[in-house]
């Protein structure tokens, strides 16, 4: 009976398969981190957005001022964003593209910016409230 000692080819080849799958795993952690980071600050720019324009729908036609409100004194979740900031515009339909026979709606625009890993990010979210609904 012969006494082996050592380690095999195939044990070795195992050994290094499984420490290049280790490594390239943790080559894209970060990457895969980043993407996740992203993921969540555009899901909360969304709910934002969202929220505002709910508030909007709920005012009546006659209640709703022209004119642009900060977002950060509307909904204090834009300050979990980083650099967060945004506005709410509520303006007159746009007459030569959208409201061409002079219907009574108003145009709600809210857009929300952060900076994720210094790139500048937006997300805009836009509707038209009527004079007594949106009737097709």
């Amino acid at each position: 009976m012969s006494d082996q000692r050592g380690v095999s080819l195939v044990e070795s080849l195992l050994v290094v398969v499984v420490v290049g799958v280790i490594v390239a795993l943790m080559a894209n952690l970060p990457n895969a981190m980043n993407l996740i980071t992203k993921s969540k600050e555009l899901s909360l720019a969304r709910e934002i957005a969202t929220k505002q324009i709910e508030d909007k729908r709920a005012t009546s036609y006659i209640n709703l001022a022209k004119g642009t409100e900060d977002l950060k004194t509307l909904d204090s979740r834009v300050s979990l964003l980083p650099g967060g900031d945004g506005s709410v515009v509520v303006e007159d339909c746009d007459t030569e593209k959208i409201c061409t026979n002079g219907e009574s709606i108003k145009q709600v625009i809210v857009t929300i910016n952060w900076k994720n890993n210094s790139k500048q990010q937006t997300a805009t979210l836009n509707t038209l409230i009527g004079k007594g609904g949106l009737n097709q």
